[in-house]
């Protein structure tokens, strides 16, 4: 019984010291600078904030060393691995941001003086949802005869894929296919689709 709590007690102090000393590595201010820099520059004329990726890089390069991801051998090698997670998941975080169209409620309508936000009702429209609804069942119905008319595309996992809100990395990764084939089959699904459903 004493022995079970003093390894556990050592097992804790070890892993308290390992994770101050990745805090360290991390936190150090020249690393810090090198990270700010790599945010600043991806998110140069984006949207996006250069604080919040630069949160993201943090976030991505904690949770690969807690994956245990990190197999270099010194400091300088761990600086450099920790660029490349942060500059990479930079990157994604960009992709996935131009990703989210969004349109402003202050636009005006075409042809109009009437700003977006006025148009819209302060009810909800059962109707407008119903309709939206049915067609998202069509949709989905649609996908399913198209994968299995051509079962080698993997229409299905795609639709299924993008609806959870998955990558085009991610959906290749699970299907097995590279990324510029996901992007290309779901440029055919979408005409597919569109021209099924009579748009």
């Amino acid at each position: 019984m004493l022995s079970q709590t003093f390894v556990k007690t050592q097992s804790q102090i070890i892993f308290k010291r390992e994770v101050d000393y990745w805090n360290q590595l991390i936190n150090s201010s020249e690393h810090r600078n090198i990270l700010e820099k790599i945010a600043r520059k991806r998110t140069y004329n984006t949207s996006i904030a250069w604080e919040d990726a630069l949160q993201i890089a943090y976030l991505k390069i904690v949770e690969a060393i807690q994956a245990g991801k990190f197999s270099g051998d010194t400091i300088k090698d761990f600086y450099r691995w920790s660029a490349k997670v942060a500059k990479n998941s930079i990157i994604d975080y960009i992709y996935q941001g131009k990703n989210r169209y969004c349109i402003s409620l202050d636009r005006y309508v075409s042809e109009t003086d009437v700003p977006l936000l006025e148009t819209l009702s302060s009810q909800l429209n059962l109707w407008e949802n119903l309709e939206i609804e049915d067609l998202a069942i069509k949709a989905a119905q649609i996908v399913q005869n198209l994968d299995q008319c051509y079962p080698k595309r993997k229409y299905q996992e795609l639709w299924f894929g993008r609806v959870q809100g998955k990558t085009q990395r991610q959906l290749a990764q699970e299907i097995g296919l590279t990324q510029s084939t996901i992007s290309k089959r779901w440029k055919e699904l979408e005409s597919r689709l569109l021209e099924e459903m009579g748009f």
